[in-house]
């Protein structure tokens, strides 16, 4: 006969699997509610309905460290949603201009493009993406093409290296007595990860901005 602490043992680990295969079982039927409603959330423009779905879809993020799952970011994204303001990231629903990011994970750089009417007109701006921590990708902002469709057709702008920095930044660290840590040097610039799928992103940057992204491609299959 089966003594009661060893029974009461078996008895938790069993249940404890249980909630294991019911808690995966469970959350991608959650994940896809959700997403279900940040999609419509979007639309409407409802943002405090964004901003908590999106902190609930956080507790469900299925990319646990972005280190080891970077390739995940490849591809174009459209942008659905952001707390970023117009100055900064045109609104398409008012400006009629295209802006979307094209990431190529193996060069490690994202490119945030607004289209004006390209390759005539637009901008192209390069920005190097590393993997830092878990949830974090540090940025290094590195040129801006614009294309226009007047003389000169092409004008591109080289933001100074990281390495200029690096350096004045070392020297700021012995001048104050400091010592230099160059991971948090490399995140001066970065976003953190709250969710990643492969058809739904959603960031914050280092300003404390939200973005919400759709995979284009994902999303061009859907409507044919």
């Amino acid at each position: 006969m089966m003594k009661l602490p060893a029974l009461l043992h078996h008895t938790l680990v069993f249940c404890a699997l249980g909630f294991q295969s019911s808690s995966a079982f469970f959350a991608p039927l959650q994940r896809a509610a959700l997403k279900g409603e940040l999609k419509k959330a979007c639309e409407r423009k409802d943002v405090d309905k964004i901003l908590g779905i999106s902190e609930e879809l956080k507790k469900l993020n299925p990319t646990t460290d972005i280190r080891k799952e970077f390739n995940k970011l490849e591809g174009d994204w459209k942008l659905d949603f952001t707390t970023a303001p117009a100055q900064e990231v045109p609104d398409d629903d008012v400006t009629g201009v295209k802006t979307f990011q094209s990431i190529d994970t193996k060069s490690g750089i994202i490119y945030n493009i607004i289209d004006r009417g390209l390759p005539e007109k637009g901008l192209k701006i390069a920005v190097g993406a590393e993997a830092t921590r878990a949830d974090r990708v540090a940025l290094d902002f590195q040129t801006i093409e614009a294309f226009n469709d007047s003389f000169p057709k092409k004008v591109t702008l080289r933001f100074p290296p990281r390495n200029f920095f690096r350096t004045l930044s070392k020297a700021k660290s012995v001048l104050t007595g400091n010592s230099f840590d160059e991971i948090e040097f490399k995140e001066i610039a970065h976003f953190d990860i709250i969710f990643l799928d492969d058809n739904l992103r959603i960031q914050r940057n280092s300003e404390g901005n939200l973005f919400v992204n759709s995979r284009i491609e994902l999303l061009k299959m859907t409507t044919e």
